[in-house]
């Protein structure tokens, strides 16, 4: 297991969360992604010159280069491509892989344009989430590009030399929503974590808002946040983490759409970051320094609340390699 910070490390941990290999050190690590074989790691450095950057697991580096965007806070491995959503920069860059997994060269930059409604937090465009529909093969796969200062999620089409064809961007409404992070769903679903508004929407394959409800189940008693979501293993269920509750909500994913189960506590604060391992949930918990699991019910696949198993600094992803 790994994990991405803004203390500018990235720390490896065994399943039992003793450190199993000396950190590598790098540059506001704050989200990675690995290779298909989990050979090569990439991580953002989310500066305001940002750059994206490759090792191996023994921390060698194979290279780094700039996204010419600021903050990249995100990354899909696509093929022999690697993409990165820049936040602050609202623009994604696609870059090319050697044969060895390395950092080539930097085959795109997209620049989204324009605003929403929101006058704090939607003045500009921010990329938050670059999703690719079929990484295994980059030849026209789509890539969509979820923008919380548009309301928008862009659609591209990755070629096979590593530019992104804008297809068409649908809009999550109502404005002001600022969706972050989505998710795709076997049956063509999507379901989507709006930060601004503390929602999760769900949306038909051709991307149309079919419902949205709260994020939550206890009223927050100031803002709310929420950051990662996620599917179970057999989509009968979504995790969204909420940083303000600090809480996982469960929803049971039905035909209907989503039916709300239960909200539990993290054991943490600001919980930006979570992953799935066999029957638990561990949350990076940003602001509290700790890493958290949450065993999950096997009959509900609820999961209970959390215990802190690691102390971090500014933990901010984890990353489970098999």
């Amino acid at each position: 297991m790994l994990i991405g910070s803004y203390a500018d490390q990235i720390s490896f941990f065994d399943d039992d969360f003793k450190p199993s290999a000396p950190p590598i050190r790098a540059s506001s690590p704050s989200y990675l992604a690995a290779s298909a074989d989990g050979g090569v790691i990439y991580t953002v450095a989310e500066l305001d010159e940002g750059h994206v950057a490759a090792f191996r697991l023994d921390g060698t580096p194979l290279g780094s280069l700039p996204t010419g965007g600021a903050s990249p806070c995100h990354l899909a491995v696509a093929g022999g491509f690697v993409l990165s959503a820049n936040y602050q920069g609202g623009s994604v860059s696609v870059f090319a892989l050697d044969a060895g997994g390395g950092l080539a060269s930097r085959t795109d930059l997209v620049q989204h344009t324009g605003s929403s409604v929101n006058p704090d937090r939607q003045s500009a465009p921010h990329a938050h989430q670059v999703t690719v529909r079929d990484s295994r093969d980059p030849r026209d796969s789509m890539v969509y590009v979820v923008d919380l200062g548009l309301d928008e999620i862009v659609h591209y089409r990755l070629t096979s030399s590593g530019v992104l064809e804008r297809q068409r961007a649908t809009s999550v409404t109502p404005l002001g929503s600022g969706p972050r992070h989505l998710v795709l769903h076997p049956d063509g679903r999507v379901f989507v974590a709006n930060e601004l508004t503390s929602t999760v929407a769900v949306l038909d394959r051709g991307f149309e808002v079919l419902d949205v409800q709260p994020s939550v189940l206890v009223p927050p008693a100031g803002d709310n946040f929420p950051s990662e979501l996620l599917l179970s293993a057999d989509g009968t269920r979504l995790y969204v983490a909420n940083r303000g509750n600090d809480t996982i909500t469960t929803f049971a994913v039905t035909a209907g759409g989503l039916s709300p189960l239960d909200e539990v506590s993290t054991g943490g604060t600001w919980p930006r970051h979570f992953a799935l391992l066999d029957g638990a949930l561990a949350v990076a918990n940003q602001h509290s320094d700790t890493v958290t699991l949450l065993e999950l019910d096997p009959a509900t696949g609820v999961p209970q609340p959390g215990r802190t198993v690691l102390e971090h600094p500014s933990p901010s992803m984890v990353l489970h390699l098999r």
